[in-house]
C-alpha cells in the first residue's frame, strides 16, 4: 500500500488523477486542511471541482483526523498512521461523494451542508491570514541569529557548519517546547525523545524551521503579501503531514522542497538514533 498526502492544489491535476489510476494500492491521504481548502470560497462552485477526481476514486482516499485531534496523539511508533486515519469518514467517503453529487444535482438539503462546511473553512482561513503579518518579521529576527558563514551555507544550499546544525536543533527544540504548553491540543504525556519525534507538535516544527531557511535562502519575506504568508502555512502543515505518510503529491516546489529537507532532517535524527544503539 502507498499513502500518500494530496495538497489541495493537486487535487484536480492529472498527477492525482495518473496516481490513482496506476494502481489500487495508490491511496491519496486527506487532511481537514485540504478539505478546508476545497470548501472556501464559493462553495458551490470549488467543492465539485476540488472533488472531482477524488470522486472518481472514492476507495482510494484516506481521510485523517482533524489536525486538532492529532495534535493530541501519542507519539507512539505502533499504531502511528491507524491513529491518525478518521476510520468511519474514510469508509462512508463513497457515501459523500454521492451526496456532493446530489447538491450538485440540485439537493438543497446537501447544498445546506455544504455551505456550512464553506463557512467553517472561510473562518479559519480568515483566522490564519490575521496572524500571518507577523511571519516576515518572526524570519527576519531568525536570521539575525546567524552567522554570514552560516548564511551562506543556507543561501548556496551548502552542508551546514556544527555551529549551524547546533543552533537548528535548538530552535526545532525550543518551538517545540513553545508550542506544546500553548497549543490548545498538545500530547497528553510524551515518555521518550522517539516519542516526542512521533508527535505532529514536534515534526510540524521541523517544518516550520526549513521553511523559515526556505526564504532565508532567498533574502528574506519582507514585502510577502499576507495572503502568500497564509499559504505557506497551509503548506506547511500539508509537509508536515506528509513526513508521517509516503510522500506528498503537489504541484508547489516549493512545498515539495520544504518537505524533502523536513524529511532528511528526520531521517538524520532516526540515524542518529540507531548508530547510539550501535554502539
Amino acid at each position: 500500500m502507498n499513502r500518500k498526502v494530496v495538497d489541495s492544489n493537486a487535487m484536480q491535476t492529472d498527477l492525482l488523477r495518473s496516481y490513482l489510476s496506476a494502481s489500487r494500492s495508490n491511496f491519496a491521504v486527506l487532511n481537514d486542511y485540504a478539505s478546508m481548502e476545497a470548501y472556501k470560497g464559493n462553495t458551490l462552485t470549488s467543492i465539485y471541482r476540488s472533488m472531482e477526481i477524488a470522486s472518481e476514486f472514492p476507495r482510494q482516499m484516506i481521510v485523517l483526523k482533524p489536525t486538532g485531534r492529532i495534535c493530541a496523539l501519542l507519539g507512539r511508533s505502533q499504531g502511528l498512521r491507524r491513529r491518525m486515519i478518521d476510520e468511519r469518514q474514510t469508509r462512508e467517503f463513497p457515501t459523500f461523494c454521492k451526496r456532493l453529487q446530489a447538491a450538485r444535482d440540485g439537493d438543497t438539503y446537501f447544498q445546506a451542508q455544504l455551505l456550512e462546511s464553506g463557512r467553517v473553512a472561510n473562518d479559519q482561513m480568515d483566522r490564519i491570514l490575521a496572524s500571518a503579518p507577523i511571519l516576515p518579521g518572526a524570519i527576519k529576527e531568525l536570521r539575525k541569529t546567524f552567522s554570514p558563514e552560516e548564511l551562506k551555507a543556507i543561501r548556496l544550499d551548502e552542508p551546514f557548519p556544527q555551529t549551524l546544525i547546533e543552533k537548528s536543533m535548538k530552535f526545532i527544540i525550543d518551538l517545540t517546547f513553545y508550542t506544546i504548553p500553548n497549543h490548545p491540543s498538545p500530547p497528553a504525556r510524551i515518555r521518550s525523545v522517539d516519542e516526542l519525534q512521533n508527535t505532529f507538535l514536534f515534526r510540524h516544527s521541523v517544518v516550520t524551521f526549513v521553511w523559515s531557511l526556505d526564504w532565508i535562502a532567498r533574502g528574506g519575506a519582507n514585502g510577502a503579501r499576507p495572503d502568500r504568508m497564509r499559504n505557506d502555512v497551509v503548506d506547511v502543515i500539508f509537509a508536515t503531514y506528509a513526513t508521517f505518510f509516503d510522500g506528498l503529491i503537489s504541484n508547489d516546489e516549493k512545498a515539495q522542497r520544504i518537505y524533502r529537507a523536513a524529511q532528511f532532517i528526520l531521517s538524520m535524527l532516526t540515524g542518529a538514533k540507531a548508530a547510539r544503539l550501535v554502539r
